[in-house]
This record gives C-alpha cells, structure tokens and sequence, in this order.
C-alpha cells in the first residue's frame, strides 16, 4: 500500500543527499517549493508523471520510491510493483500496464495499488485490455472508485451469478450508473441473484425502479418481507398504492402495517376508517396506535363501543390514548357501573 508519509519522507532524505533545497528540486521538476514541502511531509503525493520524473531524477525506479527505500541485493527473480505500473502509465501507455498484469510480471495489487494516482480514462484503458482477465469481484470492488461507472457496470456484468458474493456486490452501489443498478434489480427479480440483495441496492435505486419493484409483490415475484427495508425509500404514491393492494386483499394487510413509520397521516386515518372491513382487523389497529393522530385513536374508541374491537384492545391501546380521553372513558364506566 502506498504511504505518502514514507514517499515524502524518502524523498526528503534523496534531496538531502544531493544537498539540494526544496526550491532546487521544485526548479527540476517545474513545480513550487510549496509542492515539494507537502510531498516531503506527507500532506500530499506527486501525480503519476512526477513520480517517474522524481526517480529519474534520483536515479531510483518508482517502486523504489513507492517503499520508501532503494533495493538491496537479492536473491531470485523480484516481482515489479505499482512503480513498474506507475512508469508505464507516467509514459501514457495503459496498454504495455494491462500488458505487464496479464503477463503475470506485476500482480493484480500493484495495478490496484497504483489506481489512485491514475485517471479514470487511463484505467479504462488499462481494464479495457484485460478484457479476457476475469477480474476477482474483491479486486473489482478495490477498483471501483477509481474507473468510470459505465466500465465499472460491464465489469460487473460479466461476473454476477448465483455464487457471488452479495456484501461485496452490495459495496459496489455506490459507483454503479442507473443502468447498472436497474440490470442488478432484474437479475434479483428473475431470481439469478438473492432478491435480499436488493435492499442493500435501495439509496441508489430511482424511484421509478423502486415502484415498479415493489409493486411485483402482488404477483408474488417479490417477497412482500422485503417491502419494509426498501420503505424508507419509497414515495408516498407507492406506499398508498401499496396499502389499496392491501385493502384489497392482494397483499397480507400485515405487510401494510409494519410500514406504518412511512404512511402518512391520511394513509393512516384511512386504515384505520376500514376497521372490521377490507381485512383491518383489532389487532391491526393497536400495531398502528403508536403513529395514529389523536382523532384517529379515538375513532378507535368508537369502535370499542360498538363492539368492533374488545376490552382487552382497550388495554392494549391505554398507552396511546391521551389523558382527557382516558379520564372522559373512566367516568363513562363509573356512571354505568356504580357498583364497580
């Protein structure tokens, strides 16, 4: 991994070495004094192109002065690093990089480690020539911040199926394009990935994809458990068409309930209008208390009075009802029943 500090502080030593100032070398390398200084203390790291210059100029290679130290003596065969990457991209050729990668004379690492200090142009070339490398989906993850969206979604592509891993894929959201992300959905929908895997997919997701997801869960191709993690992103027609498939018995009202954070007042009030029809039931209405509007609550007390709901609802609702409601319900107790 590269280490600004440690390139800052061998580049330090180099300049000392030559008995140079910072302004001699800055003059060498056309930059300002004020550059070298960041450079030395690690506040900031030179750009592919004066790297290769910088050891040029100390007649290092650019791993050497990636480590932070000149190569001593060695024994067999030493694998380049992302310095021998650096030099070829510092050159402006991406096709001699990806041609050293594929070769197996630098690792996969170095070309990831060196990303950072490249252009995401001078990536996708460097990917577009290692079209016939299948690339770890873990080292594509390592890559993503670094190469343009739309590459980055054909990268993907070429890799999603049933035994990928979905934390790693899920990681990836962040830099995929719409295009991407939509084709990711179909593939959980068409079950070739785990639909789970799309809630991970939901802050990146447009609302038009998201609707149309959520609404499959009529026919089943979604599992209506799914709908309480993508709530949060849903809009408000959505979740109101969700709760009229509800009323309508298409989908498990209870589904409907546990959205209830999400609904809006209106939404809520409505639910709670259908009490005893269209498959709200007593039991529904107290999971709902929590977020109902004090008019709502007390239309809930009517019910109690007309039979609709039981005592022990009544209780279970206490909570929710507010204290002059409460103390109006006591006194109406106490006058039927003096005797209690």
């Amino acid at each position: 991994m590269i280490d600004p500090k440690k390139t800052g502080a061998y580049i330090s030593k180099l300049r000392r070495k030559r008995d140079w100032t910072q302004l001699e070398l800055a003059e060498r390398l056309h930059v300002t004094p004020q550059a070298v200084s960041r450079w030395e203390t690690g506040d900031s790291f030179p750009d592919i192109a004066l790297l290769s210059q910088i050891a040029q100029i100390f007649s290092i290679s650019v791993d050497d002065l990636l480590r932070g130290e000149t190569a001593g003596f060695h024994i067999g065969p030493r694998k380049s690093g992302a310095g021998a990457i650096i030099e070829e991209l510092a050159q402006n050729r991406p096709e001699a990089a990806a041609r050293m990668v594929a070769e197996g004379k630098v690792d996969l690492e170095a070309l990831i480690e060196a990303a950072p200090l490249a252009r995401p142009s001078t990536m996708a070339k460097v990917i577009e020539n290692l079209s016939d490398l299948k690339l770890p989906l873990e080292q594509i993850v390592q890559l993503a911040p670094f190469i343009e969206s739309d590459l980055l979604g054909e990268m993907v592509d070429a890799i999603v199926d049933g035994e990928v891993d979905q934390g790693l894929l899920s990681s990836l959201a962040p830099f995929l394009d719409r295009e991407s992300l939509d084709r990711l959905v179909e593939k959980a929908v068409s079950g070739e990935i785990d639909a789970s895997f799309v809630a991970s997919l939901a802050p990146f997701l447009s609302r038009e994809t998201l609707e149309k997801l959520v609404l499959q869960v009529k026919d089943g191709t979604i599992d209506a458990a799914l709908l309480e993690e993508l709530a949060p992103f849903l809009g408000r027609e959505t979740l109101d068409k969700l709760v009229d498939q509800a009323l309508n018995g298409e989908i498990d009202i209870e589904r409907i309930v546990h959205l209830a954070p999400f609904l809006s007042r209106e939404t809520l009030d409505r639910l709670v209008e259908q009490a005893g029809e269209k498959h709200v039931e007593a039991h529904h209405l107290v999971e709902l208390a929590p977020f109902l509007s004090r008019e709502a609550i007390k239309k809930v007390l009517g019910y109690a009075a007309a039979g609709t709901i039981s005592p022990d609802n009544i209780v279970e609702l206490a909570p929710f009802i507010d204290k002059e409601t409460l103390t109006e319900m006591i006194r109406g107790s106490m006058r039927s029943n003096p005797e209690a």
